[in-house]
């Protein structure tokens, strides 16, 4: 029955699909509001057609109707719960149908948010949508469809991947699904506005939610990616620059370029061609990570073997640069800034160096992740490039980047920046310099990126305190407040503001946490014999046993190791190896002892005669914990960005910072205007 309705939905989610692009471009050329409400609502059609797709394969996974053969693969009666739900998204075929109802469900709202749009605009952002919809609609059905029948119907499954049984499998994926669906939003607004020939900056204000959100869900389903991996591969690493982590972190880098710079276009009308390019670029990327997922080009430990999958994406990102390439040379005179670069140092010259560095470091990631290919093409053998070589071309230009974010509160737009600027960072650069310097060479802290990326994050983290407390002093000064009254109003004021330098913050905490990981890390292997201790970097490490335990659909050998820190405080970790009953190869699940300065790491490597000699990898990681807590901070920036003031007697000097930005160069009351999201 599932597969019935199934396959019914799909066939009548691509009829829909297709009345719906057509109806756009319908309403475009004869201006028919009637054919945009048409289209709309077949649009809501789609979504009703996805979403009861989705829900008969959640019902055949939590049912084990392993007649379909998507379910015979990914579960087995013994799976738990969460991860038979799970296993919607852990195939190429229920991920792909994950994809399209989010998008399906996003282009509702979409389409219910811009509901009074009308014209050319309307219908042109509606036609990218409609054919988003109608290109995965087909795929599945055709192509990658999740309700095909099993050739022959097994007594029980053949159970998820035992590398996918993690709880971040629950909320990774729909998070990186979101981001990247979440882009083809920004791209069909653009599309829209260079078909309707609009030369205001207004549908930007449109565009700008969409692109926070999309990016933050990005952000976070990297982060718990990145997480993941930490905990699940028993490695002690994060980001081992995979072809696939590389594949989410393109578009990432694309869409932070966007939300800086569509700044400079709503505010000085400048960057019209910039935020194009990026527009469309972000969502291309977004497609071309999903190409090399489901394409079997790349080898990668996250893709999925060769299909006719990847030919399908292989077109559909062919007419998407085709289409985005023509879109905008058709309109490229309507691109024309309002005016010109007036100073390199400013906000403006920021946000052109923080385009050019994130474009560069896109770029050499894009060649990086591809290069087993180029070099199939050219020289008939595969060349994998390794972490090795991005970690010295790209970690220095994150790290000038993480330098430019450091500085931007401080900048101001106008020609006279400069001088605003050696006013305003003399502060923060005697705390960078001298404090944080001073105190970790005094720790014994001597290494140059270590301390040049404390001094930076030290004046980034200070240049935030004193804008803050800059405009907190004027509010008390003009309105007569009390300060932490003053301070609400304040922060509430401007949330893109506050938000954008909270989400800074968070980004150098994340920076100093791979700083001190990737630099101080201490590892070693010992021997050890029940009753036996071992000592690494500083961390003394007692084995206790080994036990062997019985699980729902695996066995676990666990060890018991009490660990005591150099101050005395002692806990137990049991990491444990787990031979999963539909699965060959056993797996790590690996203990963690969390600290404010340091995580320590243990992992049952090896055992032999029974335990009697056991082998446990002990890593002490630096600073990871500042990972999490800064994506944490991050998150809770984007969030705060996107929220309404609640209260409506701002500053007036707050005020004109938002009405007339322009003029923010001229007024001394507004000179220190800060980065913003």
């Amino acid at each position: 029955m599932t597969e019935i309705i199934g396959n019914l939905s799909l066939g009548l989610a691509v009829l829909l699909a297709a009345g719906a692009f057509v109806g756009a471009l319908a309403a475009g050329k004869f201006e028919s509001p009637q054919l945009l409400r048409l289209t709309r609502r077949l649009i809501g059609g789609v979504a009703a057609l996805l979403t009861a797709a989705s829900g008969a394969l959640i019902a055949a996974l939590l049912n084990n109707e392993f007649s379909n053969a998507y379910v015979a693969s990914y579960t087995e009666r013994a799976l738990p719960f969460g991860y038979k739900l799970a296993a919607f998204w852990a195939g190429q075929e229920g991920s792909l149908l994950l994809w399209a109802w989010l998008l399906a469900v996003m282009a509702v709202i979409f389409a219910i948010v811009r509901r009074r749009d009308t014209g050319l605009f309307a219908a042109g952002a509606l036609a990218p949508v409609a054919a988003i919809l109608l290109f995965f609609s087909m795929l599945m059905l055709f192509a990658a469809n999740p309700f095909r029948p099993a050739e022959v119907v097994p007594a029980d499954g053949h159970g998820l991947n035992p590398m996918l049984q993690d709880p971040a499998m629950i909320a990774h994926p729909p998070m990186l699904f979101l981001g990247y669906a979440g882009y083809a939003f920004p791209f069909a607004l653009m599309i829209g506005a260079l078909v309707a020939g609009r030369k205001d900056n207004d549908w930007l204000a449109a565009l700008r939610p969409w692109a926070i959100v999309s990016w933050l869900f990005l952000s976070i389903g990297i982060l718990l990616g990145a997480q993941w991996a930490y905990v699940e591969l028993g490695w002690g690493g994060y980001w081992a620059w995979d072809p696939v982590e590389n594949a989410s972190l393109l578009p990432w880098l694309t869409g932070t370029a966007l939300l800086h710079s569509i700044m400079v276009q709503q505010h000085r009308g400048m960057f019209r061609k910039w935020n194009a390019f990026l527009i469309a670029v972000t969502f291309v990327l977004c497609v071309f990570g999903s190409y090399l997922t489901r394409s079997g080009v790349i080898q990668s430990v996250h893709a999925f073997g060769q299909s006719i999958i990847g030919t399908f994406f292989l077109a559909f990102l062919a007419v998407l640069a085709i289409v985005s390439a023509a879109v905008i040379a058709w309109r490229w005179p309507l691109l024309k800034p309002d005016r010109g670069l007036e100073g390199l140092v400013g906000r403006e010259g920021f946000f052109l160096a923080t385009n050019v560095l994130l474009l560069g470091m896109t770029l050499i990631t894009l060649i990086g992740t591809i290069f087993p290919i180029i070099s199939r093409v050219i020289a008939s053998q595969e060349v994998t490039v390794g972490p090795p070589f991005y970690n010295k071309v790209v970690a220095p230009l994150g790290l000038l980047l993480v330098g430019l974010m450091a500085v931007g509160p401080l900048l101001s737009y106008g020609a006279d920046a400069a001088k605003k600027l050696a006013k305003s960072i003399v502060i923060p650069a005697i705390l960078a310099g001298l404090v944080v310097t001073g105190l970790w060479v005094w720790q014994g802290v001597h290494n140059g990126w270590a301390l040049l990326a404390g001094a930076i994050a030290t004046l980034g983290i200070a240049a935030v305190l004193i804008d803050l407390f800059k405009g907190l002093r004027r509010r008390v000064s003009e309105t007569g407040e009390k300060p932490a009254v003053a301070l609400v109003k304040l922060i509430d004021s401007t949330h893109r503001r506050y938000g954008g330098q909270t989400v800074h913050i968070g980004i150098l905490m994340i920076a100093l946490g791979v700083i001190g990981s990737s630099l101080f890390a201490v590892s070693d292997t010992p021997q050890l014999r029940p009753g036996e201790s071992a000592t690494v970097g500083g961390q003394k490490i007692t084995f206790v046993k080994l036990d062997e335990k019985r699980f729902a659909n695996y066995t676990a050998v666990e060890a018991e190791v009490i660990l005591t820190t150099p101050a005395g405080k002692t806990s137990t970790l049991r990491p444990q190896r787990r031979f999963y009953d539909k699965s060959e190869q056993p797996n790590s699940e690996v203990a963690i002892e969390s600290q404010l300065r340091r995580d320590v790491y243990v992992n049952l490597a090896g055992w032999e005669g029974g335990g009697a000699v056991t082998a446990i990898q002990v890593i002490v990681n630096p600073l990871v914990s500042l990972l999490w807590t800064g994506g944490l901070v991050l998150s809770i920036g984007g969030v705060f960005c996107l929220l309404p003031r609640f209260f409506r007697d701002a500053t007036p000097a707050v005020a004109r910072v938002e009405i007339k930005p322009v003029e923010i160069g001229r007024k001394r009351a507004v000179a220190s205007v800060s980065h913003s999201f």
